[in-house]
This record gives C-alpha cells, structure tokens and sequence, in this order.
C-alpha cells in the first residue's frame, strides 16, 4: 500500500508501504466514509492510498497549495486555520478522528481555502485526488457516502454559522465546554485539550477577551484556573446554550 511522494510532498512519517491488513480494513471500515462499503470495494479504493503520521504542531498542508489528495482523519485532532494576507490567523475548526476533510477542495480542484495542523500526534489515511474521482464515477455507494459526508458538514457549518449569528460568546464558550464531557446532569471538572488562543478562535472572539467571556460565566456557575475548568451545575450551563435546540 502507499505510493512514493515527491521531495517537496515528503511530510509526515509514512507508513511503510505493503498492502492493506486485517487489522487496517477493521480500523478504516469503522470510519463514516466508509462503514457502508465491502472490504473489498474497501481495498479497491484504498489500493494507491497512504497512511501518514504526524507529530502535534506540524502542517499536514497550508492554505493555497493545491488539493492533491483527501485526508481522512483515523486518530489524533486536527486544526483548520484561516489566514489572511496581513498575517492574522484563526481556528475555524477543530476535527476529531473519523473525519474527512476539506473534500471540497479535492472534488472542485481548487486550491485549499484553509491550513491543516496536528493538533495532537495524529494518524491519516490520505486518497489521491484524481483515483478518488475516478472510484465515485465507478462506485454509487461511495459517492452517496462522500454525498452523505459532505452534506452533514453543511450542517454543521450553517449551525456554526447560526450561532455566530445569533448565540452569545458566553454561550458558545459554554456550548464548547458542553462538549468536553458526555455527562448532562451533575457537576464536572473538565481540563481543557487546547491552549486559549484556539479555543477563541474556535468560538470566534480574539484571545485578548476570552478571559472575559470565561468571566461571565461565573453566574451559570463556570470556574476557570488556567487550562481546568469546574462546572457547578451541566444541567443549568446546557440550558443557557441552548444545547439541544438544533439536531445536526
């Protein structure tokens, strides 16, 4: 499995090349992409693929290079980074494993709107953009799961872009705790995964001011010191976000 990559595309630390195992095809039919398909539509799709690792803080690829190839997140977080020419930058989004990412770039041929980093060390499985077109044309249930992929990241964005809209910073700092822990009633102490300036960018307000948002969430019975945060009552936060108004 992989193919050799050019000096200027050497990132990461690939894997070395053989086919795919058992254990591969049990690890990658678990991801949504591809948990509808055969193992052996499976290692069809994935005959020129590669599996990349990288170590937390290195660009998978920057903003503006060209989309050569589909990146699906299989363990680890991902950051994608916006920037504009002026040199400001900010967290648009942070992915988990199981993701695909910026496939819009892959299917159009555009350039990529955004940069990718290793938020934490960080295992991908990475599809050559002109064999992942040719398969769709070849394969229905790929292509409705690459439909299915892209259309719930719709979703997501249009929630995301609704709460930027219309929800508090206070809420969206308390939406992002919210997700931090599965529990929904009771108290927790969570430690956050990331530094402030990501989490800012993630909830769209400027790092200088975070602290206040923090701060305002002392009447919904949120304490913050440094990177712990205790949260008095999940039940009371989850209904000042509204946690639950929209179904993705």
């Amino acid at each position: 499995m992989g193919v050799a990559l050019r000096h200027d595309e050497r990132k990461g630390g690939e894997e070395p090349t053989r086919p795919l195992s058992t254990e591969d095809l049990s690890t990658f039919s678990q991801l949504p992409l591809f948990c509808t398909l055969s193992d052996d539509c499976l290692r069809r799709i994935t005959s020129d693929a590669k599996i990349l690792r990288f170590p937390k803080g290195e660009f998978l690829f920057h903003q503006g290079e060209n989309a050569r190839w589909l990146h699906i997140l299989v363990e680890g977080q991902i950051g994608l980074i916006g920037s504009v020419s002026g040199g400001e930058e900010t967290i648009v989004e942070i992915l988990k494993s199981g993701e695909v990412f910026i496939s819009a770039a892959v299917l159009t041929g555009k350039p990529y709107l955004m940069s990718a980093k290793a938020l934490s060390p960080s295992r991908l499985l990475l599809l050559p953009a002109d064999r992942l077109l040719n398969d769709l044309r070849d394969n229905p249930d790929l292509a409705l799961a690459m439909l299915a992929s892209l259309a719930k990241h719709f979703r997501q964005l249009v929630t995301e872009v609704k709460d930027l809209k219309l929800k508090s910073a206070s809420q969206r700092l308390a939406q992002y705790l919210m997700s931090l822990t599965p529990k929904r009633e009771g108290s927790a102490i969570l430690h956050l995964p990331h530094n402030k300036i990501l989490i800012a960018g993630r909830i769209g307000v400027r790092p200088e001011t975070l602290s206040r948002v923090f701060l305002a969430l002392k009447n919904e019975g949120v304490v913050n010191e440094n990177l712990n945060v205790a949260i008095a009552d999940l039940k009371r936060l989850a209904l000042f976000c509204q946690e639950g108004d929209e179904i993705i």
